[in-house]
């Protein structure tokens, strides 16, 4: 499907910017060296006065992969944004900063930069993660962390969005996760594409992402 029409392309874009955040924390610690992982992440905001879907279904899927024990790098293509004929991809590196000791957390950065083009142009978004993450057992993860976009345009300029979740490994090839994000959060919603919709305290939305690794 593709959007002729101006205001339909506004929509767009605005959906593109508020959906920068739709995709689970990928990695959430950094992989192996020479370890590579298949990765897709589907989910978004809340709408609960939508019908017939009450999560907008934005969709990734990529690949992260070990460039050292330290050091991660990824790649995603959007395939929700690619339905309205919109070609969007990003491209990150992970950084592991202190490995999990005692109460103290893994605390693990990644850099991304996403780029969306389409009749509107092209678009380019540097985008920032600081997770906290915790071992609860030998298969499953608990994380918390924000992350940061730049808007080079259009309002402000740094877009923040707290973040928690788990993963879990399943069997020896899948990890599983759950996020929910406070998508936005700084953000004044009280007007605009999607106004009142899951908001707190009227500003950013409520968000949800489930995520899929599958090791090779």
């Amino acid at each position: 499907m593709r959007l002729h029409t101006t205001p339909a392309r506004v929509a767009l874009i605005s959906l593109v910017t508020l959906s920068l955040g739709c995709a689970v924390t990928q990695p959430v610690r950094v992989l192996g060296k020479g370890e590579r992982r298949w990765i897709s992440s589907i989910g978004g905001p809340l709408l609960p006065g939508h019908v017939p879907s009450k999560v907008i279904p934005y969709t990734n899927v990529g690949m992260m992969w070990g460039r050292s024990d330290n050091l991660t790098l990824s790649a995603n293509a959007h395939l929700f944004a690619a339905a309205f004929g919109v070609a969007g991809m990003d491209v990150g590196a992970a950084r592991r900063l202190h490995t999990q000791s005692g109460l103290t957390p893994e605390i693990t950065t990644q850099a991304q930069l996403y780029l969306f083009a389409g009749a509107a142009g092209v678009r380019a978004y540097p985008n920032f993660v600081g997770t906290a993450s915790y071992n609860v057992g030998p298969r499953t993860l608990l994380y918390g962390g924000t992350a940061l976009t730049v808007r080079p345009s259009g309002g402000k300029a740094l877009l923040a969005s707290p973040l928690m979740g788990v993963q879990r490994d399943v069997g020896k090839r899948f990890a599983l996760q759950l996020e929910g994000k406070w998508m936005v959060a700084n953000i004044d919603m009280h007007s605009g594409l999607f106004e009142g919709e899951s908001t707190i305290s009227g500003h950013g939305g409520i968000g949800v992402q489930f995520g899929v690794q599958v090791k090779r």
